[in-house]
């Protein structure tokens, strides 16, 4: 199925033409003037208050007059700072778990906020408005919210109501910021796609509708690039994976170029956003998933010490041990080669195509401002990077039957 058969919000709602039934939480699609959209959509905390959460620079230049939409429709919007990136900082705690009374709906307009307002809305079961500032939508929608508490990675399924405010006039005339990290979040599910192919292949679970969604999203992204309305095509081809994302409960999104980037956090010259970070990973995995699957390797030598290697991830992550280990027993059982042998042949020529457009997407990415991420992290970060990111919780990759295999023990003693 072609996206294009469908508007963006069929798409949203999960009516496009698939076989499977859907499960996603529900989505909804308003478009039009951001504060008019914005009043009308008070009426959701009539009488009660909105919490509206944003970086305090964002709180300074737009939170009075999102206030102002707010009380017109009824509701009090209260600012909630949060840092960009959420984390155990103690403000940040704060900020989350000081809001519990009278809250009706959660706001949030940055996309680096979206996890922690996303996880609020979700323990609360409120609904969840995002208002799109700017072409970045990394994780919107996501079927399930993360945080980081104390330390720990915490998650929580995200079965509430989500709204999106698009407005075109406003994306056409942002400041251009934003293109480049839309544009890195959205390419860099190629190689998710790459791993929900193979684990489709082998545990049966896969929606081609869904993959074709992602894949012709990213295709219409490279098109757009030289667009004047390229802004607005970003965030509905972003907004398109996200319900492709929602839709599969996650199961198209969340590859292991996104494993890799969460172990690169602390790691660089200069600390990268998510979507940067996942863009990194995305264009190094492309070539080395073409590696593994274009060589023999069935003679290889390993016997995983997966005690040892769930100490160090837990140690390294905050993860608990028992749920590490729990996991790599569970994604070791699944990595059997004999039964994806049937699907090799096509999945390396789809790796090959998609391949293929690394170096277009590159050069999209450069012409839309983006910082040079390639030459931010060594040879021995990235090595130590790919070798943990197998090991992630729930996180079956090509990356985890490379381990199974000993390809990746070869790369991890590589010079």
């Amino acid at each position: 199925m072609e996206g294009k058969e469908n508007t963006l919000e069929e798409i949203l709602s999960g009516k496009f033409g698939c076989g499977c039934a859907k499960r996603g939480a529900p989505v909804y699609l308003r478009r039009g003037d951001v504060y008019g959209e914005t009043e009308r959509l008070s009426s959701l905390a009539r009488g009660g208050r909105a919490a509206l959460f944003a970086s305090r620079g964002f709180l300074d230049k737009e939170g009075l007059r999102l206030e102002a939409a707010f009380a017109a429709g009824g509701a009090k919007a209260e600012q909630v700072a949060v840092r960009r990136r959420f984390d155990n900082a103690p403000e940040n705690i704060g900020a989350l778990f000081s809001f519990a009374e009278g809250a009706r709906l959660i706001v949030v307009c940055e996309s680096e906020c979206y996890d922690v307002a996303a996880y609020f809305a979700a323990l609360k079961k409120l609904p969840l408005l995002y208002i799109a500032f700017s072409p970045e939508a990394d994780g919107v929608l996501a079927p399930a919210a993360s945080v980081k508490i104390k330390g720990r990675p915490e998650r929580i399924a995200a079965e509430n109501p989500r709204y999106v405010i698009v407005d075109e006039t406003l994306l056409r005339r942002a400041d251009g910021g934003g293109a480049a990290a839309a544009f890195a979040s959205l390419s860099a599910g190629l190689v998710s796609l790459i791993d929900y192919r193979v684990r489709g292949a082998l545990t049966g679970e896969f929606c081609r509708e869904s993959y074709n969604l992602v894949r012709g999203a990213i295709a219409d992204a490279l098109g757009a690039a030289d667009k004047a309305d390229m802004p607005v095509k970003l965030l509905e081809s972003r907004l398109v994976v996200a319900a492709a994302e929602n839709h599969t409960c996650g199961a198209v999104s969340g590859g292991g170029e996104s494993a890799v980037a969460e172990m690169l956090e602390s790691c660089g010259r200069i600390r990268l956003s998510a979507a940067e970070r996942k863009f990194a990973a995305a264009l190094m995995l492309l070539d080395l998933y073409a590696a593994y699957f274009s060589a023999p390797h069935g003679g290889l030598l390993s016997v995983p010490d997966y005690a040892a290697r769930a100490k160090d991830l837990a140690a390294y992550t905050g993860y608990a041990e028992g749920e590490v280990l729990e996991s790599i027993l569970a994604s070791a059982a699944l990595a059997d080669e004999e039964k994806l042998a049937p699907a090799k042949a096509r999945l390396t020529e789809e790796i090959e195509t998609l391949r293929g457009w690394s170096d277009r997407i590159a050069a999209v990415y450069r012409k839309l401002g983006g910082r040079d991420v390639f030459g931010n992290y060594t040879f021995a970060e990235l090595k130590k990077a790919v070798s943990r990111a197998a090991d992630l919780p729930s996180s079956f990759s090509v990356l985890t039957l490379m381990r199974e295999s000993g390809a990746l023990d070869m790369l991890a003693n590589a010079p």
